[in-house]
């Protein structure tokens, strides 16, 4: 019996989600009445605040307590959750009190007609409960700063909002430095514990320490010792781009290649905890990586872009437009105000936008478009961005008219065609590209194998389509 009202409760618990919109519907709607009410004299909305209170509270109420039995399954950073929990259940004992007050009063509740008076401004206090209470809950979804983030650049300059930045992973005498507390555990530090830390826990995996990191998450073990390719750990990030099971997730900083290697190396030599570099097997490649972080090469752009030449300055007001308007402009190389150059939050970003970007051509070295509104028409523009080393095109309206024009893009490297129009009669167009190296180019109209011979020995191309090795603890074959 008592297993059976465990699982009841964590069932009932998941309802939390559905619950806690209900309340904050109905009351800020009530609330809306209540300010309308105090400018009128016969009070037209009265019964109807009063039935709009008695479903908030009741709302409330429910949401509260489903909100207490999802918490009980763990994963939640305590502090956050504290708040959260506690100011739901303000938000419902606010609602039930306001309900009492807008009643009609009988000759028992005498009381309550000497504070009628105040119950206006109960009500404002509770609509602001319910956005501290609502910021709570986000941050327990999406982890501290994920509504700052997305911030406008002109609302963060006014607030004072400083900008997260990655520290650069720098390990003195790395062959004597401890793999997993020296490398391994920074990485995924950096990259990870964002989504699976102290704070946040989303599939009730954490890898913040050596413990969380064998126990797993809710699918089982996420390390086999000895073979990266059936570690769920490594194997979720060499999905391609734009699969919605690789991690780090969309909007996330993505961890790099380098990184990526390292994972696989640290595994496939037997995922140690205590052994330092000099005692595991290293092979040319991953040595060369292991001395890149003596002298912090490994994420340094300013090394990767070292022999492009320095672009002018960037107009301070065009820059502040753009990044109102949503379009990150990052600075990638301080030292030759090179920049990437992201339209992620702005989808209606469109063929006269591009345009307005030739003012910093000289800046940008990589051009983040995808899911945008532009066309074919781009490609006149895009060609005239002598820096651009990568072009994420993906999911737009781009076809084969205009692939002829990026062969001017002498250090074009990367490029994204990933959900587009393109056929094999484009594709045959970028073996001109002289530094091209890695092409996507899956869920595209057509992945014709004569283009695909047309780059080979040239050109890394992507079409999809992936099989990795399932794992026992999967729930689902990739």
């Amino acid at each position: 019996m008592m297993v059976f009202l465990e699982e009841l409760m964590a069932f009932l618990g998941r309802f939390h989600p559905i619950l806690v919109h209900l309340p904050i519907g109905i009351l800020l709607i009530a609330f809306v009445m209540a300010f309308l009410e105090r400018f009128t004299k016969e009070n037209p909305y009265l019964p109807a605040i009063r039935l709009s209170l008695l479903l908030g509270s009741m709302a409330a109420v429910f949401a509260a307590l489903s909100g207490f039995l999802l918490s009980r399954n763990g994963g939640y950073e305590i502090d956050v959750l504290n708040y959260h929990q506690w100011l739901g259940i303000a938000v419902a004992v606010c609602s039930l009190l306001l309900y009492f007050l807008y009643r009609k009063k009988s000759a028992a509740l005498q009381w309550s007609k000497k504070i009628v008076w105040f119950r206006f401004w109960l009500f404002l206090i509770l609509v602001i409960l319910l956005g501290v209470t609502g910021h709570y809950g986000g941050t327990l979804t999406h982890g501290k700063g994920y509504f700052l983030e997305a911030m406008p650049q002109a609302m963060k300059k006014t607030f004072g909002v400083e900008e997260s930045s990655d520290e650069l992973l720098i390990v003195e005498n790395v062959q004597e430095a401890a793999v997993y507390d020296g490398i391994i555990q920074p990485i995924l530090k950096q990259r990870c514990q964002s989504c699976h830390g102290d704070r946040k826990q989303e599939g009730g995996l954490a890898l913040q320490t050596k413990e969380n990191l064998l126990k797993g998450g809710e699918n089982g073990k996420v390390l086999k010792g000895n073979n990266s390719k059936e570690s769920e750990l490594y194997a979720r990030l060499i999905l391609p781009e734009g699969h919605k099971k690789r991690m780090p997730p969309k909007g996330r900083t993505p961890i790099s290649v380098d990184q990526i290697k390292l994972i696989a190396w640290w595994i496939d030599q037997g995922a140690s905890f205590d052994k330092r570099v000099s005692q595991l097997t290293q092979t040319k490649e991953i040595a060369a990586i292991l001395k890149k972080l003596e002298t912090g090469e490994q994420e340094a752009s300013q090394v990767l872009y070292a022999d492009f030449p320095k672009a002018p300055d960037l107009p301070k007001d065009k820059v502040d437009a753009w990044q109102a308007k949503g379009i990150k402009i990052i600075p990638v190389a301080k030292e030759n105000n090179l920049v990437l150059v992201n339209a992620i939050n702005y989808p209606q970003f469109n063929d006269k936008d591009l345009q307005e970007l030739l003012t910093i051509k000289e800046n940008i070295v990589q051009l983040k478009l995808g899911h945008t509104a532009i066309t074919d028409q781009a490609f006149s523009t895009i060609k005239s961005m002598p820096a651009i080393s990568r072009l994420h095109l993906e999911h737009t309206k781009v076809s084969d008219g205009g692939l002829s024009q990026l062969k001017s893009l002498q250090k074009l490297t990367y490029l994204n065609l990933v959900g587009t129009k393109v056929t094999a009669k484009g594709l045959a167009n970028l073996k001109d590209i002289p530094n091209l190296k890695n092409v996507y180019i899956y869920q595209t109209d057509d992945r014709d194998s004569m283009a695909l011979k047309a780059l080979h020995g040239k050109v890394r191309i992507d079409t999809g389509n992936y099989r990795l090795p399932f794992i026992a603890t999967d729930t689902i074959r990739f």
